[in-house]
This record gives C-alpha cells, structure tokens and sequence, in this order.
C-alpha cells in the first residue's frame, strides 16, 4: 500500500503534529455549515484557525481545492483568504440530479388555516432502485433494480400559495481553488525548491471526441503555439493538441452531461464528464461492516417532490455526502506534483484518500468522527480493488 498516515481525531490538533512546510496540496470536503440532515459536524464552514494551520505545514505555492456549499461558500472562502492564501479561482461541479428541500408552503398554509386538501395515493407496486448520496441522487438508466415499495400519499390544495415553495433544485457545487503565496521571486523559481505552485495542465487533459471538435485546439500563424478557449475571429487555422482539451473549471456528472448534449445536439460535454458514486463504489471494502440506515430527508422537506427520501436507505457507508472517486482522482491530479503528500482534514469516508493512492501519491487523512474514520480506514486499505471497479 502506499504511504498512508490516517489520524483520527480534532483537525486542528491533528495539524499540530505535522511539521512546517510538509503537504504538497489539500483536497477536501468540508462542512459547508447548513446543518446538514442535522449532522453537528455541518454546523458551521471551517474556521480561519484551521486554514491557518493548513497555511503552515503546506508548501509555499501549494494549492487548496475546497468543496463548499452555495449559500455558504463566501464564507468558507473569506476564511481560507483572511488564513493567508491567495484565492486563484473556483471550479463548479455541475450536476443535473440533485433533490429539492423546498418547503411546501401551500401544504403548510392549508394546514394553518385548517383548509381541506385533495389526498390521492400512488399505489404502484415498484420503483426503481434510487440511489445516490446526501448530495444528489440518480437512476440507473443501465442497471435498473425494481423492488416493492409502500403506496405514496399525495395532496394538492386549492389556495393562492399552492405550488411555492423556498427553494430551487440543487445541481451545483463549487470548490474553492486557493494557493499558498509563493516564497520565491518567479514560480519557476518557486517550482524549482518546493515542487509545487503550478497546475497540473497536461495529466488533466481530456481527450478529444471527434475530428470536428476545434475548441481544444491550438491557434497557429503569428500567434504561435496559444491556447484557445471556444470562439475566435475564425479566420486562424486550428490544430488539435492530441493530448486533450485544456482543463476548465467546469465539471459535469452523466445527467447534466446528456441533459446539455441533447439541448446542443452535440458531445462537447462529455469532454467534461464525471460519473457519480454508485451503491457499489460507496461500499466497495465494507463487507464486515453492517447495514445501516441513513435518514434520507431534512426535516421539512416537500414530501411531493422527493416523498422516496422519507423511507430510509441501508448502507454499510453510512456517510451523506461521499463524493466519485473519479472526481476527487481528477482533483488530485490537478495540483498535487508525483508522489506528492494530499492531504484531507474532513477525510469522511476516504474518497480522497482512495483517489490519493490510486495516483500513486501519499496521503495524510484526519476524521473527528470515529464509525467515519473506520469507514474511511477500511476504504482506503481496498484501493485497488477501486482501480478494478474504475476499468470498468
């Protein structure tokens, strides 16, 4: 296995123990303070206290990729900036299957004004298998599981605040892309003493999906060997770089991908794809570990939008928010040099950590939550069986 050191416990002690200047980059996936499913550990985004111990063992010029959540993630940012790093940009993780937490306001008004409502069951006998994580959900659309599920009660009112709700679908997720402060005059300089400050441009190309696709290509003539970006005045010849499309700072998962090729009738998408954790990579390593139940539903969310989430999903990964592996590897890749040090302070239940390894770099993982960080242990220590799963 590769070089692994997990530590379970408080982050910022955890930190403590790590010497100066000692990580290579950090890829995590921290509380974003929504009180997530009421989980305590979501109570609030990570303190300037803990980026600043961040700030101190990473490398100078070491980059930071830090998911957040949307109505939070300036927050999260500030702290990270007001810690010491420079804040270089963000990457949007773009989803098409997300699920509402709106509140049913109709629902709730007729209630409040003892108004009476159309009930209705839905009695049918199966469902496909729905599954997903905290985040989002999907449908297998090439392995559909059909099981028995109990009847569905439904009700529509008659009121001017029927259909509103407090909330839109949620289908996107940024992180944050942040950099410790050179300690040297130019970055070649810097890259030169510490082995980082730089992205990671041609490992995280995409490869190219057709001769007629112009925007990965480069820009010839008085220009020079330039990158392009879609668009131009047309009138420069491209020539496709054969390693890929230069990396953006847009990501899709499979629905929003096929959602925007059947929109542009094309596959550009595809060139920024990445699949979704299925119930086999979120419990890929666990077969000691015991089924249990997650409660799939915030409290007062709108029962007809999502009333699947009020029955409650067994898994041996109990955690709500695992991210793909697939993800977190492209992630890794990007800012971390080879055989560099990631670490993740919200280790969770060792997506990082897989990824980390599968690359072929060390990997420091610290988890407060103690049922997590065995999770997360029992995980990593079966990364290969994960890079069996990924040649699929």
């Amino acid at each position: 296995m590769k070089q692994v050191k997990l530590m379970q416990g408080d982050n910022i002690l955890s930190l403590k123990k790590l010497p100066d200047n000692s990580i290579d980059s950090v890829v995590t996936d921290g509380p974003y303070g929504l009180s997530f499913m009421n989980k305590k550990w979501d109570y609030d985004v990570p303190s300037v206290e803990l980026w600043k111990e961040i700030w101190r063992v990473l490398k100078p010029g070491g980059h930071v990729l830090s998911f957040g959540g949307t109505r939070t993630f300036h927050r999260m940012v500030v702290n990270i900036e007001d810690a010491g790093f420079e804040i270089r940009d963000q990457i949007m993780w773009i989803y098409g299957s997300g699920f509402p937490k709106s509140h049913n306001i109709g629902k709730s008004y007729d209630k409040k004004m003892s108004n009476e409502r159309e009930e209705w069951l839905d009695d049918k006998k199966t469902q496909p298998n729905i599954r997903g994580n905290g985040d989002q959900l999907m449908i297998s659309s090439s392995n559909v599981e059909v099981k028995d599920r109990e009847p569905i009660k439904h009700s529509k009112g008659l009121s001017q605040w029927e259909g509103w709700g407090t909330a839109v679908k949620p289908a996107v997720e940024p992180i944050c892309v942040a950099r410790k402060p050179l300690s040297e005059k130019t970055i070649v300089d810097n890259v030169i003493r510490w082995g980082v400050g730089g992205i990671n441009i041609d490992g995280c190309r995409v490869k190219i999906d057709g001769e007629d696709d112009r925007s990965a290509g480069i820009r010839t003539g008085n220009f020079g060997d330039t990158e392009l970006t879609p668009g131009g005045n047309g009138t420069e010849p491209y020539i496709p770089n054969e390693e890929g499309r230069f990396p953006a700072n847009i990501i899709f998962d499979e629905t929003a991908a096929e959602m925007l090729d059947e929109q542009s009738d094309s596959n550009t998408s595809r060139f920024f794809y990445i699949p979704k954790v299925s119930k086999k990579e979120r419990n890929m390593g666990l077969d000691l570990f015991e089924d249990k139940i997650i409660e799939g539903r915030d409290e007062n969310q709108d029962e007809l939008n999502v009333a699947y989430k009020k029955r409650p999903t067994p898994q041996k990964n109990i955690h709500a928010t695992v991210k793909p592996i697939n993800l977190m590897i492209y992630l890794c890749r990007l800012v971390t040099p080879p055989g560099g040090i990631v670490l993740d302070p919200f280790m969770g239940s060792g997506s990082t950590g897989i990824s980390a390894c599968l690359e072929g770099f060390r990997f420091v993982g610290m988890e407060l939550d103690e049922e997590y960080f065995k999770i997360a242990k029992a995980r990593i220590n079966s990364y290969e069986e994960y890079r069996k799963l990924l040649k699929k």
